[in-house]
């Protein structure tokens, strides 16, 4: 595997994490429609109407929460997935680079803040640390 293709690899938990947050930015879109359709038909008196799209919000927010629960146990697996593939490294300040960057999501800038090194040796280490990343 290139060291392209384990960073795509190790980037999957990150993705899964946006794809969570924008899963759960729907829910609360549904359910704020739905609120705004319940207070529409109280102010209106009811009718079919204003009850059909009612339950098609929430028939939404369900197949949203759904999906969600998918996405978190997905989660769980990658983390998983994603820290033995790090364990693999042997050196600890190459793992705790690999963390915080695929796991914690810290920018290089960061990492070299936290482990008190200039950006360019952070860029070197990475690299370094990619080629011992053993994937299954």
């Amino acid at each position: 595997m290139t060291n392209q293709e384990k960073k795509a690899y190790l980037g999957r938990y990150r993705d899964n994490e946006r794809e969570i947050r924008r899963t759960e930015e729907e829910i609360l879109r549904w359910e704020s429609l739905s609120r705004k359709t319940t207070t529409t038909m109280g102010a209106a008196g009811g009718g079919s109407n204003g009850e059909d799209k009612l339950q098609a919000a929430v028939e939404k927010i369900v197949r949203w929460q759904n999906r969600l629960t998918l996405q978190l146990a997905e989660r769980v697996r990658l983390r998983e997935e994603i820290e033995a593939a790090i364990g693999t490294v042997e050196d600890e300040r190459l793992r705790l680079l690999l963390r915080y960057r695929y796991i914690d999501g810290l920018t290089f800038e960061r990492i070299a803040v936290e482990l008190n090194y200039s950006w360019r040796q952070i860029c070197n280490l990475h690299g370094k640390a990619l080629n011992e990343v053993k994937t299954s």
